[in-house]
């Protein structure tokens, strides 16, 4: 009998086993929660190809009123010019794992792929920043996208919010 992992496309066999047989997380020590987290973005980073076609570039933008600045990573396909929908896109975690490097090849594939700018919102984490800090960010990152729409050549009444788990 065929399994379910040997019915995938095989550029995704091993990054969904490395995530399947990962070690479980223990949140009672959060730093170690976050480094194993990242180290099992990263190995599964450098098993998929290599994207081609989406242009990104990072930068900081005011904060919530005191509150320090945050950073965003917007996207856009090289191939496509004049305004484009865009996507806030929200990182997973549950608010208190992952950053903007950890979903950077999704918000790539979502850029190329529906054809629109992707503003990735990286917030602070709890619990070092409790609620509603993560919140407040990406909802700064929010009104800094729709603020800069003729900068970033994007539509304004087509700005999509979205993310994976806590996003």
């Amino acid at each position: 009998m065929t399994t379910l992992i040997e019915r995938l496309d095989p550029e995704i066999q091993k990054p969904i086993t490395t995530l399947l047989n990962a070690p479980a997380m223990s949140f009672d020590d959060l730093p170690a929660a976050r480094a194993a987290s990242r180290k099992m973005m990263q190995e599964m980073k450098k098993r998929m190809p290599p994207f081609q076609g989406v242009a990104s570039n990072d930068r900081k933008v005011p904060g919530p009123a005191g509150a320090p600045d945050v950073k965003l990573r917007i996207y856009r396909p090289e191939q496509k010019s004049g305004r484009l929908p865009a996507l806030l896109w929200i990182h997973g975690g549950g608010y208190m794992l992952g950053d903007l490097d950890q979903e950077d090849t999704i918000c790539q594939q979502y850029s190329l792929s529906a054809g629109c700018v992707v503003v990735s919102v990286d917030y602070r984490l709890s619990p070092e920043n409790p609620y509603p800090a993560p919140l407040d960010d990406c909802y700064a990152g929010l009104q800094w996208l729709a603020s800069h729409t003729e900068d970033l050549e994007v539509d304004l009444a087509r700005i999509a919010i979205g993310g994976a788990s806590a996003g």
